[in-house]
């Protein structure tokens, strides 16, 4: 008889930064000032890609949010999209 196969929920549940996520990494998950890393989670308009579609842990999420108010705060990501 075969191995059953695993049913896939539809959704990744591994990390989007695994190599940040050690407890050797010093420093946050994400920062505010990688510009174009918090663009790739973000959609036209500028808002933030829910966590289903951006495969990213909760955790993440949280930092992410974090992330991008501190650098739309200092102007380097827009408040609305173009």
């Amino acid at each position: 008889m075969p191995p059953k196969e695993q049913k896939t929920t539809g959704f990744s549940s591994k990390c989007r930064f695994p190599n940040r996520n050690r407890k050797d990494w010093d420093g946050p998950l994400v920062d505010f000032k990688e510009v174009e890393l918090l663009r790739k989670f973000l959609t036209t308009s500028s808002k933030l890609m829910s966590r289903k579609r951006a495969g990213t842990s909760a955790q993440e999420q949280n930092a992410l949010k974090q992330a991008v108010k501190q650098a739309r705060f200092m102007a380097l990501v827009p408040y609305a999209g173009t």
